[in-house]
């Protein structure tokens, strides 16, 4: 296919929408290639990307990138419902001039994914999740998170003042010194193939670069997230029409795989690779090419 308009590969674009919002966002890979919607983790941003440019030309997938509002360059106007987050993704397509694409979210970016795919269902070809977050209501899931991400889920609603004050506080040491970040997660929160899989060195300009780039701002971006995942979106998986398929790790610290199982169970057409001595991001290193090949399919 003819590369879209306003699809000029590696290089930062706007797009502004209907209800003011100014979505930035990256295309990386083939640029007349499948069309694929890529939606980050949580932080992130469009540089995330880049992480799989190499297998998305492999592959030969068009990977459109954006970032979601707050993060990075992309516009905080308000909080966005999943709901408003699709309905500006369909907004893009209609940008790129692209009548169908595919989508593919990671961890945070499950599910904005799964918002697409319910909400544009007509629009999207096939969906894949790597270590999905799932909704709220998946106890289990709920139940294995870090404590502290626990605590954040269940006062958020009574005392949204406690995340704000968090992310604030814990903002300066990822946005400044990001590698200090990324290490110490290495060597204090992480698993054996986790710790290997960051210790990638060609990884660490790419993950220091989103991290610190998606703080840039301030905490609107992870604040907003944080926001959607407590929606009652499970409600929403079962208009999901499209072919998902799903990859997650029983040694996930991060996003326990009980997220995961659960999305599959909620979707009609759905695969999971449910992965032993795997964890969170281990699990898009090892495991992207076969995504990818799904999603060319």
């Amino acid at each position: 296919m003819k590369q879209p308009m306003q699809c000029q590969m590696e290089m930062d674009q706007m797009m502004e929408s209907k209800t003011g919002h100014g979505i930035s966002y990256r295309c990386y890979g083939d640029p007349e290639g499948k069309p694929v919607f890529y939606f980050h983790g949580w932080p992130g941003s469009r540089h995330e990307g880049q992480l799989f440019s190499d297998l998305a030309k492999e592959n030969n997938c068009l990977l459109v990138a954006p970032e979601r509002p707050g993060y990075g360059r992309s516009s905080a106007v308000g909080h966005l419902s999943l709901r408003s987050w699709a309905l500006l993704m369909g907004e893009l397509s209609d940008h790129l001039g692209l009548p169908a694409f595919s989508v593919m979210g990671l961890s945070g970016g499950g599910p904005h994914a799964c918002a697409v795919m319910s909400c544009l269902s007509s629009k999207v070809d096939r969906g894949a999740l790597l270590v999905p977050m799932g909704p709220m209501n998946a106890r289990e899931g709920v139940l294995r998170m870090h404590p502290l991400q626990r605590l954040m889920a269940e006062i958020t609603p009574l005392a949204p003042w406690f995340p704000k004050t968090l992310m604030a506080m814990v903002r300066p040491l990822l946005r400044r010194t990001p590698g200090l970040t990324l290490w110490a997660m290495r060597r204090f929160l992480l698993p054996d193939c986790d710790q290997k899989a960051l210790s990638r060195k060609e990884l660490q300009p790419i993950l220091q670069k989103t991290m610190a780039e998606s703080l840039i701002h301030g905490i609107s971006g992870m604040y907003g997230d944080g926001l959607r995942f407590l929606e009652p979106w499970q409600h929403t998986l079962d208009a999901v029409s499209c072919p998902v398929k799903i990859w997650h790790g029983f040694a996930d610290t991060i996003v326990p795989i009980e997220f995961g199982m659960y999305v599959a169970s909620k979707i009609k057409d759905s695969e999971g690779e449910w992965l032993e001595q795997e964890g969170h991001f281990s699990v898009p290193m090892a495991h992207a090419q076969a995504c990818f090949k799904f999603l060319s399919q």
